[in-house]
């Protein structure tokens, strides 16, 4: 059993300091380690959220069905790191101000904008802008949906060995039931669009890829993307999985959906086609699942989900390994393609102020463990961190309910035949230094390395947003390293995106069925810096890290104080490894740097591992006054001074 002293911890938010202007740095410092975001686009003064005023004399957002907004970011980054693609819904203009200015047509559509990663001459920092080839947004989608479901969840997957970029997202045309998802569209870097033929060889805006009759598909997790990397990339043909949840009057199933993309010599057209899917959770209502691919076997993919027709869904979260290979079965229902499955975790007594207390496995996430390769760069491994959150409680009064307390967490060993733990299962509790801030709900994880030189270790991050709309709120970045020595979990402290992320509010009170549902999604990529230098003979900042983690995030600017002004969509470049020579970051990870040892200021404590199998923690938050979250120089020097005895 797990003893759990429950304690309330408020979250340590930085102000945005935001810049007007299209791709425009928020703020300046050139403290290594700490994020770089820039406003991608604004919010419009003209596109105004309805609002009501009440005794106070102060307007708030009001509940407005199939209004919409600005939200839904995801990125992706070339293979080289020097061009990105970035997509967000969106109700508001594009271009705003200039001769490409255009509003979108049936209310909402997605808007892509193609960036390009420089290095700042003034400050010497990484920057992002649009480039000379692309310097105006595009709306990538024309769609006239059913309650204005024209371009939901969208996502970027980077195909044809890294030359071009699909552009995926949800879907529901007019008169029809059910919502779909579609190829949208299929670009070059500089968002030239190829044209799009379906499986039988016609022309088409958008093909189809995820459908079941009855059901609204899909859903997936938020963070890192619905695809971890393609199963088959050669000679203008890719092969994707990825995880589809489809909820509603039918199957009511979780799905893996296996999609080709075949493009013609000169790479002018892809014909784009349905190849096969199998049921994997048999009981969804908002399984948030993701399959991953393990870079030295593609020939099968891994799948992890949460299960049950119920909210919060108490049928615990699973995990599911599904045969990829040309040989397998195809087509619809290709249920001859599952290699194996299982639960991983269902209810769990936890001690809770001396009473036990009963907490169902939810929330499912996975991020695959990186390793380094020969070039430099970092690929998935067969292990993956597992994550789960444990819940008490249901819904009330048709109102989210239930509380969580702990997260599970475990870094699973996956092949065709089977998994086992490298990392057992192991709880750790809410109020514990490593998730201290931590709420457990609508996260967005994705895979991180950690590290300088060549003493780099895998990990993950966790991007939290604010729940209550996001003005003058930074997103927390939770990061969290493995150290496959020990096979521990390393702490290494909350951080700043400098960046705002309405992970609710917006999206809740202006979607449909407004106040019951909606939530907001974040996209994060990681990459590997083109402008690092190995040498270290670099001085610039730039040069000095080795990968960062870029998220798109959309949020409340901190100029838009009125709640009628929707949210802006942002880009938060998040460093995380650095060169051998460069200082330990500070980049305002934590107040309490050494040496800042006052009574009410402590130095912070150096982190100490996770030990797997056991709680971490009670209620001790570890030293200083934000709640032992130590600088992530710290946490590294630390690492480092072990592995070094």
């Amino acid at each position: 059993m797990n003893m759990l002293k429950t304690t309330i911890f408020a979250s340590a938010l930085a102000g945005l300091a935001a810049l007007p202007g299209t791709a425009s740095a928020q703020g300046a410092s050139n403290e290594l380690g700490m994020a770089d975001s820039f406003m991608i686009s604004p919010a419009s003064l003209t596109d105004r959220a309805p609002v009501r005023t009440g005794n106070d004399g102060v307007e708030r957002l009001r509940m407005t069905d199939e209004e919409h907004t600005n939200e839904q970011a995801s990125v992706k980054f070339s293979p080289d790191g020097r061009r990105a693609m970035y997509v967000h819904m969106r109700t508001s203009v594009i271009n705003e101000g200039t001769g490409r200015e255009a509003p979108p047509t049936d209310r909402v559509q997605c808007a892509l904008s193609a960036l390009e990663l420089s290095v700042d001459a003034g400050t010497g920092r990484l920057k992002v802008a649009r480039p000379a080839a692309a310097q105006y947004d595009i709306w990538a989608t024309n769609n006239n949906g059913n309650e204005y479901r024209n371009c939901h969840k969208p996502e970027l997957v980077v195909i044809d060995n890294g030359k071009h970029v699909a552009l995926l997202a949800n879907y529901q045309a007019n008169g029809t039931n059910d919502t779909k998802r579609y190829v949208m569209g299929v670009y070059d870097w500089d968002m030239n669009r190829v044209t799009l033929k379906n499986g039988n060889g016609q022309v088409q805006n958008i093909v189809t890829i995820e459908a079941k009759n009855n059901d609204d598909c899909s859903m997936h997790q938020s963070g890192a993307g619905e695809v971890g990397l393609p199963y088959y990339d050669q000679g203008g043909v890719t092969k994707i999985a990825a995880w589809g949840g489809c909820n509603g009057n039918g199957n009511d199933d979780g799905w893996l959906f296996a999609t080709g993309f075949e493009f013609n010599a000169a790479g002018t057209e892809v014909t784009v086609k349905r190849l096969f899917d199998i049921s994997l959770a048999q009981r969804e209502e908002r399984s948030r699942g993701s399959c991953t691919i393990d870079a030295a076997d593609k020939s099968y993919a891994v799948c992890t989900w949460t299960e049950g027709n119920t909210q919060p869904q108490h049928e615990g979260t699973w995990i599911a390994a599904v045969d990829l290979s040309d040989g397998g079965q195809n087509g619809p229902n290709a249920d001859g393609r599952l290699l194996w499955k299982d639960r991983l975790s269902y209810k769990t007594t936890l001690q809770v102020n001396g009473e036990d207390r009963e907490y169902y496995s939810m929330r499912a996430q996975h991020m695959r463990l990186m390793a380094k390769q020969a070039d430099g760069s970092f690929l998935p491994t067969n292990e993956l961190i597992f994550q789960a959150t444990l819940n008490r409680g249901n819904n009330q009064d048709d109102r989210k309910g239930g509380r969580s307390d702990a997260m599970e967490m475990a870094v699973i060993k996956t092949s065709r035949t089977g998994y086992t733990f490298t990392m057992p299962l192991s709880v750790i509790n809410l109020a514990s230094p490593m998730l201290l801030g931590t709420d457990g709900t609508h996260l967005s994880g994705a895979p991180a390395i950690f590290g300088k030189g060549d003493q780099l270790m895998p990990g993950f991050i966790q991007v939290q947003g604010s729940q209550t709309g996001g003005l003058q709120q930074d997103a927390d970045v939770r990061t969290i390293g493995y150290d496959t020595v020990a096979k521990t979990m390393v702490n290494l402290g909350q951080h700043s995106a400098r960046a705002p992320y309405d992970r609710h509010l917006y999206s809740n009170y202006l979607g449909n069925n407004p106040g019951n549902q909606g939530r907001n999604f974040a996209g994060c990529d990681l990459v590997k810096n083109p402008f690092f230098d190995a040498t270290g003979a670099g001085t610039t900042q730039a040069s000095k890290v080795q990968f960062f983690t870029a998220c798109a995030l959309t949020g409340k600017a901190s100029e838009h104080v009125e709640s009628s002004i929707k949210p802006s969509a942002f880009l938060s470049i998040i460093p995380t490894a650095f060169s051998a020579n460069a200082p330990d970051p500070q980049g305002g990870y934590n107040d309490n740097v050494p040496g800042d040892n006052t009574p009410d200021n402590p130095a912070p404590e150096e982190p100490e591992p996770f030990v797997p199998g056991s709680a971490a923690g009670g209620c001790s938050t570890g030293g200083g006054s934000a709640g032992g979250l130590a600088a992530l120089g710290l946490g590294l020097a630390a690492l480092l001074r072990r592995r070094r005895k």
